[in-house]
C-alpha cells in the first residue's frame, strides 16, 4: 500500500480525486495532505480520512510517513513540488499540465530521469478504458483521412453544484503567498507567449494548459504530433480557440469552447475511406457516467456501426491504479513529464499561429 500525500486540497482533490482514493484503500492511505488555506485543510482532511495535517509542502515532502505525493498545487508550482518530492525519495504523480513552460519541465524532467522514482503526468484521459479500446484498434496513420477532436463544455462548477459541495478559502490564504503565486505564474506565461501577449492570448494560453492538454496529449498519443499548426484562431477573450493541424495526408480539427450553455462535449472522431472510431468523455464532476467507443464500418453495399461498452471505470480511477502499479511492481509509465515537452511545443505554436492571424 502506498501512503499517499497530496499537495493542494481544491476542487479537484475534493471532487474528484479524494473519492476515488477512498475507494482504492486497499492500494492507497491517505497519510497526510498540505493546502494554503489553513480552513480548507481543516474541512477537508476529517472527511476523507487523512491522518494528517501539514503546514506546509516541505514538511510534507520531508515526511518519512508519505511514499508517493500527488501534486494538485496551482500549475507554476507543479514542476517545484515534483521536483522536491522526488529528491526525497518519493513517487509523484502530477496532475495537468506538468509544467506551463520547457525550462521548467526540463529541470523537472532531468531530476526524473536521475531519479528511480516514478513521475508520472495525470492525462487521465489517456487512462480511460473506451480511448485504450480505441487505440488498439486505430488504423494506420496512412490510411487516416480527418481527424476531428473537440473540447465544447460547460465549466465544472454547474455540475457538481448540483451534486456536492466544495470548501472554498473564505480569505485565508496569506497575502505574499497570492501574490508569489501570480507573480510566478505571469512570468512563466510571458516567457512562453510574450510580455506583450494580448489579455485573450493569455486566456487562450490557460485554456490549452488546461481543458485543452487532455485533449490535445491524447490526441498525440493516437497519431503523434502535427507537422505544423496550419492556422489557429482566439476568440470570445479566449474562451474559442479553433486550430487545424497538418498530418501530412490529412488535416485535424481542434474546437474548444467554454461557455454558459450546460453541456459537455469532449470527444474524437477518427476516420478512415471506409471507417469511422468516435467517442465522447463525459464531465468528470459526476461519478461513473459511462463512456462508449463507435466503430462505423461502410463499403459500396453495406453499412454496420458497433457500439463498444457502456464502459463504467472512471478514467481517474484507471490513473490512479496504473500509477500504483508503476511505483510499486515496475509497471509502465506511459506519461513521464518528458513527454509532456511535446505538448508545450504545440500550446506555444498554436499561440504563435493565433497571433500571426490576429495581426
Amino acid at each position: 500500500m502506498l501512503r499517499l500525500g497530496l499537495i493542494g486540497l481544491g476542487e479537484v482533490a475534493q471532487l474528484i480525486h479524494l473519492p476515488i482514493l477512498q475507494r482504492l484503500g486497499d492500494l492507497y492511505s491517505l497519510a497526510g495532505a498540505y493546502d494554503p488555506s489553513p480552513s480548507v485543510a481543516a474541512a477537508v482532511c476529517p472527511r476523507w480520512g487523512i491522518a494528517r495535517t501539514f503546514a506546509t509542502a516541505e514538511d510534507l515532502i520531508a515526511s518519512p510517513d508519505i511514499d508517493a505525493v500527488l501534486v494538485l498545487s496551482p500549475d507554476q508550482y507543479h514542476g517545484a513540488h515534483a521536483r522536491a518530492a522526488l529528491q526525497a525519495g518519493k513517487h509523484v504523480l502530477i496532475e495537468k499540465p506538468c509544467c506551463l513552460e520547457k525550462d521548467d519541465l526540463a529541470a523537472l524532467s532531468a531530476v526524473a530521469e536521475a531519479s528511480d522514482r516514478v513521475a508520472m503526468v495525470g492525462y487521465m484521459r489517456r487512462f480511460a478504458p473506451a480511448f485504450v479500446e480505441a487505440k488498439a484498434r486505430l488504423p494506420e496513420l496512412d490510411a487516416i483521412t480527418y481527424v476531428r477532436v473537440r473540447d465544447v463544455i460547460c465549466e465544472g462548477p454547474w455540475f457538481f453544484q448540483q451534486v456536492d459541495q466544495v470548501a472554498v478559502p473564505p480569505g485565508d490564504i496569506p497575502t505574499a503567498l497570492l501574490d508569489e503565486s501570480r507573480s510566478l505564474r505571469a512570468g512563466m506565461v510571458d516567457k512562453v507567449i510574450g510580455a506583450d501577449a494580448p489579455a485573450d492570448l493569455r486566456t487562450a494560453y490557460s485554456v490549452l494548459t488546461g481543458l485543452s492538454s487532455h485533449s490535445l496529449s491524447a490526441m498525440r498519443d493516437l497519431i503523434g504530433s502535427p507537422k505544423r499548426v496550419i492556422a489557429a484562431e482566439v476568440k470570445q477573450g479566449g474562451a474559442q480557440i479553433t486550430a487545424l493541424f497538418d498530418y501530412g495526408t490529412f488535416t485535424a480539427l481542434y474546437e474548444c469552447m467554454i461557455g454558459d450553455v450546460v453541456r459537455f462535449e469532449a470527444g474524437f472522431e477518427i476516420n478512415t475511406r471506409t471507417e469511422r472510431l468516435a467517442w465522447e468523455y463525459p464531465t468528470p464532476y459526476v461519478r461513473n457516467l459511462p463512456m462508449v467507443l463507435d466503430v462505423q464500418h461502410s463499403t459500396a453495399h453495406d453499412n454496420s456501426l458497433t457500439r463498444l461498452g457502456p464502459f463504467y471505470q472512471d478514467p481517474f480511477d484507471a490513473e490512479l491504479r496504473a500509477f500504483h502499479a508503476a511505483a510499486t511492481e515496475g509497471a509502465e509509465n506511459r506519461t513521464p513529464p518528458a513527454e509532456s515537452a511535446a505538448d508545450l511545443d504545440l500550446f506555444a505554436a498554436i499561440i504563435a499561429a493565433a497571433r500571426r492571424t490576429a495581426d
